[in-house]
């Protein structure tokens, strides 16, 4: 009496979970890798800002924590008001994430250091002092 074990033969039930399985993996490897890009593409462009933007000061007219800490940090919205020659003042609304001691810096009615830069027809703007995560 001779046993053969074909153990690579699978039933349809098996070979059906074995793709819903790497369906599922592909799918959160591919949203983590966009999340992860879309974040260092968002720092990217704060650096770039940082490098090659204008020198202005901009007063703060909001803080607001969002629901997010990194590193123990919160992230904030940072409302600011920042005076133009020859035009109305820009106000704007940046995230940052900011050291939980230096809170006290970015209350309403101070003033703080940004970086400003036109592209495209729109100003953008960075914090500067302000760790990029």
């Amino acid at each position: 009496m001779q046993i053969t074990e074909k153990w690579w033969i699978m039933n349809s039930a098996e070979m059906n979970i074995i793709i819903v399985v790497v369906l599922i993996s592909l799918s959160i490897c591919f949203l983590t890798f966009m999340v992860i890009r879309q974040s260092f593409q968002a720092n990217r462009e704060v650096k770039h800002i940082l490098k090659h933007g204008v020198p202005a000061e901009a007063t703060i007219s909001s803080l607001r924590q969002t629901n997010i800490e990194i590193n123990g940090h919160p992230e904030v919205y940072i409302g600011l008001t920042i005076p133009r020659e020859h035009a109305e003042p820009y106000r704007t609304i940046i995230k940052a994430v900011i050291y939980i001691v230096n809170i006290p810096q970015y209350e309403p009615g101070r003033k703080v250091q940004v970086k400003m830069l036109e592209a495209d027809g729109k100003i953008k703007v960075a914090l500067e002092g302000v760790q990029v995560f």
